[in-house]
């Protein structure tokens, strides 16, 4: 009993730090250690699409002292969000309640319950066999390999699961739903970490070439951390885009990363527009913040899920070097993070 009672008083804490907000407010509002605030600017836009071409070079921050590391870890869980008519609120993590929040979360993980709570199931919409039945009627599926050194598959295979819960954004990156209507991403695919903006920020789920088989959505908000969109910290790279409407219904699922063999699937740049390729191996954690590996990735891929052998996105890819990709580790503190936003936005 008493171990029940630590445990429900954990998970209270866990959702106190992290509780939702019903509504965007029209100033102001605070609930428990999160404030949300209307900015007095309106943002700075950068209009185009295709303008996400490269990867982020991966490097490694300078340690700093305990105080300002509290400081960036709040930034980290604090969170900028946009409208498209230029309206931007931040949501704010006081650096006091920092502590609380992440000795809840190890006590969780202690515990053995990480896999349990901070994983969300895939959804498959209920007419999704009669769309895969079509396709394969009317030849539309087929894997091509690639020959030589680039590893990569190509996917044109684009209506079935794993691979219908990945799109291609126009401001030329790579994103998954994670919900019906929430796209993950990196940050550097919705801001430039410099205080603007991208403002080309539909999404085509399932993209194959010129085929469409949902259509283009349009955004109606997006999300980074304000780590990433204040300091262009990588260490906090991923955002979110929220769509005017579901495509179809589904959603993969994700969660905490734990090892093993995993893929990254996105759109590349150096391949033919609109084409989807893969990837797949082992990876490994580089430090509190990312896992790595040696996949194969050019730009466009950005924001690709690093999904393990089930489909379950794990991972943000956002960064590469001359020896090893990377992307943003879904920790136990970003996963509680993006279901903040899922709430609240």
């Amino acid at each position: 009993m008493k171990n029940i009672a630590k445990l429900t008083l954990l998970t209270a804490m866990v959702s106190i730090a992290f509780s939702p907000l019903q509504a965007a407010p029209t100033k102001e509002e605070s609930n428990g250690p999160l404030k949300t605030v209307k900015k007095d600017q309106k943002a700075s836009f950068i209009y185009g699409d295709n303008l996400v071409t490269d990867v982020l070079l991966e490097s490694d921050l300078p340690a700093v002292p305990v105080k300002e590391s509290i400081k960036l870890r709040a930034a980290g869980l604090s969170s900028v969000m946009v409208t498209p008519n230029g309206d931007q609120f931040e949501t704010k993590m006081n650096p006091k309640d920092i502590e609380v929040f992440e000795n809840a979360i190890r006590a969780l993980e202690k515990a053995g319950h990480s896999a349990a709570l901070f994983t969300d199931q895939s959804v498959t919409p209920r007419d999704l066999k009669n769309i895969v039945d079509s396709a394969l009627s009317s030849g539309d599926i087929s894997i091509e390999k690639v020959i030589g050194a680039d590893n990569r598959v190509q996917i044109t295979n684009t209506v079935t699961n794993p691979n219908w819960h990945t799109g291609r954004i126009d401001v030329g990156c790579t994103g998954t739903l994670i919900s019906q209507r929430y796209v993950l991403t990196a940050g550097h695919c919705v801001a430039n970490g410099y205080g603007s903006w991208y403002n080309n920020l539909n999404f085509t789920v399932a993209q194959n070439g010129s085929y469409e088989p949902w259509g283009s959505e349009s955004w109606t908000r997006a999300i980074t951390t304000s780590a990433w969109f204040n300091s262009r910290n990588t260490n906090y790279d991923y955002g979110m885009i929220v769509l005017a409407a579901a495509p179809h219904g589904g959603h993969a699922g994700w969660g905490v990363y734990s090892g093993g063999t995993h893929r990254v699937t996105g759109y590349p740049g150096d391949k033919p527009f609109g084409t989807m390729w893969t990837d797949s191996g082992a990876t490994s954690t580089s430090g509190s913040y990312r896992v790595c590996y040696t996949l194969d990735t050019a730009g466009g891929q950005s924001g690709s899920g690093i999904a393990d052998t089930s489909g379950y996105v794990r991972g943000i890819h956002t960064t590469g070097s001359t020896t090893q990709n990377c992307g943003t580790r879904m920790t136990s503190t970003v996963y509680n993070t993006l279901k903040n936003w899922i709430a609240t936005y």
